[in-house]
């Protein structure tokens, strides 16, 4: 068996060893559970062997099931359901068959690596701070699918088990010892594979609690619907969880429905019930879209396979951020936080000291949670070096402008900066909607100047637009995405123009927004309508986060503005202007902030623009996502972007785009091409130019017919 070790001791205890070939972890799929349950089959029918110890050759224990496999499985609903009632026998023979069987969870122990673990009838885990146990499918659009909602819920009971799995949380060796989850736990660099043969050869016992026909599930001592309590706490388990999701993520109603129907009969049955549940789960579109994108394409490219071929890997040592401001503060920590030197530089060293505060102030909060210690707290502050001497920059590898958004200011501080820096480091400007190339002008060098746009919060938003050029080289490129992997941050690679990516993509759905007030829509209906699609913030608060008057000013150095963008300039001039409404920073916009106070939409709206009751809430939502989606095709077709994945990366990690939709791109196979073609051209003949089909993609669409236009699976 190529990816599991087997052997027996001299004392009769079998090891079952996870070694999958290969590969760095392990991960399970139907080649390799297919070589385990053989190994087990013949450990179990050895009356030689006295127990049996499950572990692992790699740094953890078992990473989960294989999410490309699972994406790929071309075979029938009844097929997958037979593998899984096979995966469900294979673990009840480890339960039932007589002998004990312990879990060594040397490290990560997660979604399908946890299942397996809870099969056997005691665990033991280690204690390094870094490990964890849990069932982390849900962040992947699926749900336990090999006996681990059944388990949990025997374990925990129903309330944890529905916010344990729904919130795929992970647990420490301490937290699980404590639920129960795992039996016992080592030190760090104590033998596992010892005491897992010791509790085997003088405390092992081979049953578990739920074969024991008096049990019943913690919290449901007669079954569910017999029990007060019980069931209205299941109805609002599913009220809350819709309430969250809107119905978009048929993953969360499917655990919750197999935790239900599971609690109120035997062990058996109730794994079946969870592999029904699973199918309907894998093959549904939703948790296709989310595995593909959320895994897959945002897997691949944080590992940056984006990057230009053919050049070595780029170390980083130091780095200087000019600017102190939040996103300065923001990048100055995320690198710190990556073990890189940061010099944070701004006018004065007041300013600078402020942005490092900025640090400070995110590390004590860990600490506060006990998320982190005092000693990793000052190694990272002791990284950042407050500054205001611009010679303190001369010996960086890098150098990343992040001040504020005007072409003239920025300008005079590559002119400045450059004078300084060694002729091979890299210049890399922060924006957001200036373009690269005009920026490169006022460099001497501008082959090492690129763009890298950060999202604000930095620490906390993963995506990064590099931004490149016409005259960028591929060297240059190479390295910025070296850096931006190096801090753990998501690249995708945007060619230059007007806005970039995310911030014209974004913008559309802004304008679309107001667009529909001025229209007499009302203002909550656009707002609750964007967030029942899937958006996590209203076109109109994101409006309020970034200022009117600031729009204004990008819209007002735009010469290629639409007709309907010049209307909807108008329209905002007039609300800044006539109503002094300009944002959140002030006060009042779309919404009222008042000190002390929940904010909430302005009344005032009804007044200025008049309520027209004729509006359709489908027709809202999908006015603002089709917005996007068409304007990220012409992206793609004016070369701004590279490839379609890129635009469901940056869509999703950058503007919040549904992800059960897959992102920008795979909405339209969301939705089916035909179907957004006749729905594009309504929009069109309805609201304008704007939604307008453009060739190119009516092009692939024809081509493709009624499959799907831009992937397989």
């Amino acid at each position: 068996m190529k990816h599991i070790k087997y052997k027996i001791d001299p004392d009769g205890v079998a090891f079952i060893t996870w070694d999958v070939e290969n590969s760095a972890v392990n991960i399970m799929n139907a080649e390799t559970l297919e070589d385990f349950f053989t190994r087990m089959g013949e450990a179990l029918q050895d009356d030689t062997v006295k127990g049996i110890v499950i572990n692992s050759a790699k740094n953890d224990f078992i990473s989960g099931g294989d999410l490309k496999w699972l994406l790929n499985f071309d075979q029938s609903k009844e097929d997958l359901y037979k593998l899984l009632m096979e995966t469900h026998k294979g673990m009840r023979k480890m339960e039932t068959g007589g002998k004990p069987i312990v879990a060594a969870l040397n490290g990560f122990a997660l979604g399908g690596g946890c299942e397996l673990a809870l099969a056997c009838h005691y665990r033991i885990m280690n204690a390094h701070p870094k490990n964890r146990i849990g069932l982390v499918e849900c962040s992947v659009g699926l749900f336990p699918g090999a006996g681990g909602t059944q388990r949990y819920l025997r374990m925990l009971g129903p309330q944890k088990t529905i916010q344990f799995i729904t919130q795929s949380k992970k647990l420490t060796a301490e937290q699980a010892l404590q639920e129960g989850l795992v039996d016992e736990i080592c030190a760090h660099d104590a033998d596992i594979n010892a005491m897992a043969k010791e509790w085997i050869l003088t405390n092992g016992q081979s049953t578990q609690a739920w074969d024991d026909k008096k049990f019943q599930v913690p919290g449901t001592p007669v079954g569910v619907g017999q029990v007060s309590g019980i069931t209205e706490f299941f109805s609002v388990s599913n009220a809350l969880a819709f309430k969250n999701t809107h119905g978009n993520f048929p993953h969360i109603k499917n655990a919750l429905s197999a935790i239900y129907h599971g609690a109120s009969c035997g062990i058996d049955n109730a794994l079946e019930l969870e592999a029904r549940y699973f199918t309907a789960t894998l093959f549904s579109k939703e948790t296709r879209n989310i595995i593909r994108t959320s895994f897959i394409f945002i897997g691949d490219a944080a590992k940056g396979k984006a990057k230009p071929q053919g050049f070595e890997k780029t170390t980083f040592t130091k780095i200087g951020v000019l600017g102190a401001g939040m996103m300065g503060a923001g990048i100055a920590y995320v690198s710190a936080q990556a073990g890189l030197e940061v010099v944070l530089k701004d006018v004065s060293l007041e300013n600078a000291e402020k942005g490092k505060n900025y640090s400070r102030e995110i590390e004590n909060k860990k600490l506060e949670k006990g998320a982190t210690t005092q000693e990793k707290t000052d190694a990272i502050l002791s990284k950042i070096k407050s500054s205001a001497n611009i010679d303190d920059l001369k010996d960086c590898d890098l150098v990343i402008e992040a001040v504020f958004e005007n072409e003239k200011l920025k300008n005079s501080i590559t002119k400045e900066t450059e004078v300084v820096i060694g002729g091979d480091v890299i210049y890399a400007t922060n924006t957001s909607t200036i373009p690269i190339t005009s920026l490169a002008k006022a460099s001497f060098r501008s082959d090492k100047f690129i763009g890298l746009h950060f999202f604000s919060p930095v620490d906390k938003m993963n995506l990064v637009e590099v931004i490149v050029g016409k005259e960028t080289s591929w060297k240059t490129l190479a390295a910025a995405i070296d850096y931006v992997t190096t801090i753990r941050k998501v690249p995708i690679i945007v060619n230059d123009g007007r806005g970039f990516f995310t911030s014209r993509v974004f913008g559309k759905y802004i304008n679309e927004g107001i667009t529909m007030l001025s229209e007499g829509i009302p203002p909550a209906v656009i707002e609750n309508v964007a967030r029942k699609v899937g958006m996590p913030v209203g076109p109109l608060a994101i409006s309020d986060e970034i200022n009117l008057k600031l729009m204004l000013d990008i819209m007002g150095e735009d010469p290629a503005l639409t007709k309907h963008e010049k209307q909807l300039e108008k329209t905002i001039s007039s609300i800044v202007k006539k109503y002094g409404r300009t944002g959140k920073k002030e006060g009042k916009g779309f919404y009222e902030y008042p000190k002390g106070d929940k904010k909430h939409i302005w009344s005032e709206w009804a007044n200025i623009f008049p309520v027209n009751n004729e509006y359709d809430d489908d027709e809202v939502g999908k006015r603002l996502l089709f917005a996007m989606v068409l304007d990220a095709w012409k992206c793609i077709e004016s070369g701004v972007l590279r490839e379609p994945k890129d635009a469901d990366i940056g869509s999703v990690l950058g503007l919040g785009f549904p992800i059960h939709t897959g992102g920008v791109m795979s909405y339209i196979d969301y939705v089916g091409a035909p179907y957004f073609a006749e729905y594009s051209t309504r929009l069109a003949l309805k609201y304008g130019e704007r939604f307008k089909l453009p060739e190119s993609l009516k092009e692939r669409m024809e081509k493709a017919g009624n499959n799907r236009i831009f992937y397989k699976n």
